[in-house]
């Protein structure tokens, strides 16, 4: 039957009235961004709250994390890359790779400028590609210079500022308190490059500085025939160059035959876990040479972002980034991941209180860093594990520098 024009009017508005035969309100459309990040233990429980925590603030975005173990992410990175299925963020060791190819949003992209402000600069500078930063630190670690307190107080002695100071400190203890090493020096295969680095780090001598390779300098030799004159003086334990890290350095610390070493911010804990020690310590900064600055040795692992076409995660990527660096969010963060350094000042802030803490906090300003951007570091940091140690014997000191120098020239 036709209807009329008028009844076509009414027909129309009782089915409006009705909703029949409308088009339902269109719904926002969901972003999803993914995240591959690297399990430091405890974190699937975190991103999980943390993934719904998103949710609840942009209903807009559905955060996706997948947590993968250090043994893997790199590959499974790699074949995300390789196979152009990007993933919006990643959360591993490493950047430089990707940058050089173009592929990641910058530094100041990835979350608001408030957010960028609050990043310590020195993680921030550790994080440049051709002096563009390309990651943004998720957290950081650091050494300090530990010492027997009941040790220096049998030999009457105090923290050395200097290193004129710690010879003085170590020959008092190597007088006065009989079966006790000074120093725990280890520059075995499992670390040297951390030991030396910070050493050298206090005298201004660093492995790469303005664009080329410095191993052989006159800074890092001057450090090599310091630390070889500890040796000799026999202020350190015999065979620096077969003493790793954990199995010797911090063995003789646990069983108080040593008074000093460098340290870890997990060394407090490994200590009493461990180790089963109960032996007393405190925390100072390094001794560098009289007109010096001290530093620390920065550890850091990073957040990156990978550009899509016209940028069209960007806006995701922001909010969840810049969401997780908010204070509270960012220590449970920390917490789940083992108890690391906060690389803002916000979370330093946070945990002024933090006995365990704040010593390492206090350093970060002067954390100098491995140059992780180049590709040769790799052949660099083997050469340096497997022959720095050598340096401290006979007169090697400059053959060893000045052949370590060659390998990174030639990789």
């Amino acid at each position: 039957m036709k209807l009329k024009s008028g009844g076509a009017i009414i027909v129309a508005c009782a089915l409006l009235a009705a909703g029949i035969g409308m088009a339902a309100p269109a719904q926002a459309a969901t972003t999803e961004i993914t995240m591959v990040a690297a399990e430091y233990g405890g974190m699937a429980a975190f991103w999980k709250d943390f993934s719904d925590k998103v949710s609840a603030k942009y209903p807009d975005i559905k955060l996706s994390v997948d947590v993968v173990s250090w043994n893997d992410i790199d590959q499974k990175v790699a074949t995300m890359v390789a196979t152009k299925q990007y993933p919006d963020i990643v959360n591993k060791g490493d950047y430089s790779q990707y940058a050089a190819e173009d592929l990641l949003y910058k530094g100041d992209q990835m979350v608001t400028p408030a957010v960028y402000k609050d990043i310590l600069p020195a993680f921030l500078n550790n994080s440049k590609y051709n002096g563009t930063v390309y990651a943004l630190p998720d957290l950081a670690s650091a050494r300090a210079f530990f010492y027997n307190p009941a040790i220096f107080k049998k030999a009457g002695v105090k923290p050395p500022a200097t290193w004129a100071d710690l010879l003085k400190v170590a020959k008092a203890i190597k007088a006065k308190v009989p079966g006790v090493y000074p120093l725990a020096l280890p520059l075995g295969p499992e670390e040297a490059q951390a030991e030396f680095q910070i050493w050298a780090g206090g005298n201004g001598g660093r492995y790469y500085a303005n664009g080329k390779w410095v191993v052989n300098s006159k800074a890092n030799l001057q450090t090599l025939q310091f630390l070889k004159k500890l040796v000799d003086l026999k202020y350190t334990q015999p065979n620096p160059a077969k003493c790793d890290r954990t199995a010797c350095a911090q063995n003789l610390f646990a069983q108080g035959k040593a008074a000093m070493i460098n340290g870890s911010v997990f060394l407090g804990s490994w200590l009493k876990t461990d180790a089963k020690s109960n032996v007393p310590y405190a925390i100072t900064s390094f001794p560098a040479p009289k007109g010096k600055k001290a530093v620390t040795l920065g550890v850091q692992d990073y957040f990156t972002a990978f550009k899509k076409p016209n940028n069209a995660n960007l806006d995701g990527v922001s909010k969840v980034l810049s969401m997780l660096y908010e204070p509270t969010n960012y220590l449970a963060f920390l917490t789940a991941a083992g108890g690391f350094i906060p690389a803002t000042i916000s979370g330093g802030k946070a945990l002024a209180n933090d006995k365990k803490l704040q010593p390492f906090i206090k350093l970060l300003p002067s954390a100098v860093f491995y140059p992780g951007d180049q590709p040769a570091w790799p052949a660099v940091k083997g050469a340096i594990q497997q022959t720095i140690g050598l340096g401290v014997v006979g007169n090697r000191a400059k053959s060893v520098l000045y052949a370590i120098q060659a390998k990174a020239n030639a990789a």
